[in-house]
């Protein structure tokens, strides 16, 4: 299976939790979990540090600037 985008990156897909937790899903399952209160440019600096994009959000929406 290709993971990449076009640019050659491969995507993740970001999950908020109903506890305002969110986890970050990439390739080959691994995962990143970010606690209550992380920003979203905060987690996609630590997906560009693996080498990811953000491709699909799952965010309530009043929280789509703050997680949690």
């Amino acid at each position: 299976m290709d993971y990449r985008l076009l640019d050659g990156k491969p995507r993740a897909t970001l999950i908020q939790r109903f506890d305002g937790t969110a986890v970050l899903l990439g390739p080959k399952a691994r995962r990143l979990e970010f606690k209550s209160g992380a920003t979203l440019h905060e987690i996609q600096a630590e997906a560009e540090l693996f080498g990811w994009v953000v491709a699909v959000e799952h965010l309530h929406k009043e929280r789509e600037r703050r997680i949690g």
